[in-house]
C-alpha cells in the first residue's frame, strides 16, 4: 500500500497514472437497506447517485422509511489534482415527516460560510443559522465523507483525519479521526472480511462535556472490492433516529472506482 505523501513525490507519473489516483475518490450509484440497529427489522431503503456537471461532482441521495418519513441529500465537490481529495462546495440535507412537512434540515455553503441548522417540532422551530468564518479545505458532510474515507483506504493511509460539518445543535466544524478497529471484520449484514472504522470527534476542551453524548459512528468497507462502502451505523441527525445502513451487495450497483 502507498500513502498519499509517497504518491505525491512520484514525479515520474504520466497523465493516465495521475488520473487513476484522482479517481480513487470517485463513487457511483448504490442502493442501501436501512435497519433498526440491533435487530433484523428493515425500516427503509436508500439510493445514492453521482453526476458530473460544470466541473463539479454532485452526490444525491434519498432515503425512504416504511413509516412514510424520508430525507433528501445533495452535495457538490470540486475534484482536485495530483491525487488530492475533492473539496466540498455545498451541502444540503432535508428530513421530512410522513405528511411531507419539514422535520429537520442542515446545510453548508463552503464558499460563503453560510451554515444552516433548523429543527421543526410540533409547529415550533429551532433556527441556529450562522456564518462560519473558517472552513478547513478537508471539510466534508453527509455522503461526501465517504469519498474521503474510501479514497484514503484505497491509497493505504494508516490514519484518516478530516473535518466534518455538523449541527450539535449549533453549526460547527468538527475534527474527526477514523480509527481502524478491525482489519478483517466479519459482519452478518455483509459477506467477506471487512475493515471496520470508528469515527470519533475532537472537540478540544469540549470533549469532556460533549463527546460522551455524541453517538458513536461506525463504518464497514470491503477491502476485496476496492474498499467500497459496505455500511454504517449512525444517527440521521443530532438526536435523531439511530439507524444501520447496509449497501446492496450487487456488483452492478456498487460504489466503485471510475
Amino acid at each position: 500500500m502507498v500513502s498519499i505523501c509517497a504518491l505525491l513525490v512520484l514525479i515520474s507519473w504520466n497523465r493516465a497514472e495521475a488520473a487513476a489516483v484522482q479517481n480513487v475518490y470517485q463513487l457511483s450509484a448504490t442502493d442501501t437497506t436501512i435497519f433498526a440497529p440491533g435487530s433484523d427489522e428493515i425500516i427503509g431503503h436508500g439510493h445514492y447517485s453521482l453526476s458530473h456537471a460544470d466541473g463539479l461532482d454532485t452526490v444525491e441521495g434519498e432515503n425512504k422509511y416504511l413509516d412514510g418519513e424520508y430525507d433528501q441529500e445533495q452535495q457538490s465537490v470540486r475534484p482536485s489534482v495530483n491525487g488530492l481529495p475533492p473539496v466540498l462546495v455545498r451541502y444540503r440535507h432535508r428530513y421530512f415527516n410522513a405528511d411531507g412537512t419539514l422535520q429537520y434540515e442542515d446545510g453548508l455553503d463552503a464558499t460563503t460560510g453560510e451554515a444552516v441548522c433548523r429543527r421543526y417540532d410540533s409547529g415550533s422551530s429551532d433556527i441556529r443559522d450562522s456564518i462560519l468564518k473558517s472552513i478547513p479545505p478537508d471539510t466534508y458532510a453527509g455522503a461526501t465523507q465517504l469519498m474521503l474515507l474510501v479514497g484514503r483506504l484505497r491509497l493505504g493511509a494508516p490514519d484518516i483525519t478530516f473535518h466534518s460539518f455538523n449541527c450539535i445543535p449549533d453549526p460547527r466544524i468538527v475534527a474527526i479521526k477514523a480509527t481502524r478497529l478491525d482489519e478483517a471484520a466479519t459482519w452478518s449484514r455483509y459477506p467477506g472480511n471487512l475493515i471496520k472504522l470508528e469515527m470519533k470527534p475532537d472537540l478540544g476542551w469540549l470533549n469532556v462535556l460533549v463527546a460522551p453524548f455524541i453517538p458513536k459512528i461506525y463504518g464497514w468497507f470491503d477491502s476485496s472490492d476496492g474498499f467500497n462502502y459496505a455500511g454504517g451505523e449512525f444517527d440521521r441527525y443530532y438526536k435523531g433516529r439511530h439507524v444501520l445502513m447496509v449497501r446492496t451487495h450487487d456488483a452492478s450497483a456498487s460504489l466503485a472506482v471510475h
